[in-house]
């Protein structure tokens, strides 16, 4: 087998399911508002519909990152930033400039919600026989298990960590 083949993917069945959701429901969305509200609509939903899973697959992306506890997590404190920066001014430019609506924006990005919610209902679950503590357990909206305060190694000679 190769590196990558053994290699888990960053994004779980869970969160690629609702991933899929949120491209799929924009998909709908988008085809739905061309033939009901017409072309100026129709791209207004289509680039709403398109920020939508760009920004759950950031989202994911950030959040592993902190969950993961690997690493630095500062950089991509900065790239959370910069996608709230990014998403804030790019619709700004849009209703700025008047490629599309306002309502036809909402309407696209709603995909977000509405996507994240079919993909959680109807996508994969999480494997049931992994052990309680194990990472590949962890579900889309799954809080850690312990007080993250308190999540550092214990000293034997450290009086505060003793039962």
């Amino acid at each position: 087998m190769s590196e990558d083949a053994e290699k888990p993917s960053k994004l779980d069945a869970p969160m690629r399911g609702a991933l899929l959701g949120v491209i799929g429901t924009a998909v709908v969305l988008t085809v739905g508002a061309f033939a009901i509200g017409g072309p100026r609509f129709g791209v207004g939903v289509a680039i709403g519909g398109a920020l939508a899973p760009v920004n759950l697959w950031v989202f994911a992306q950030v959040g592993e990152a902190f969950l993961s506890r690997r690493g630095n997590t500062a950089p991509w404190a900065v790239i959370a930033t910069l996608k709230l920066a990014l998403l804030l001014g790019g619709v700004w430019l849009i209703l700025r400039s008047g490629i599309a609506s306002g309502l036809s924006l909402i309407v696209g990005y709603g995909a977000l919600p509405i996507g994240i919610t079919v993909g959680t209902l109807f996508g994969p679950k999480p494997p049931e026989d992994l052990p309680q503590g194990d990472p590949k357990r962890r579900s889309f909206g799954d809080a850690p298990r312990e007080d993250v305060l308190k999540a550092r190694p214990a000293d034997e000679g450290d009086p505060s960590n003793e039962p």
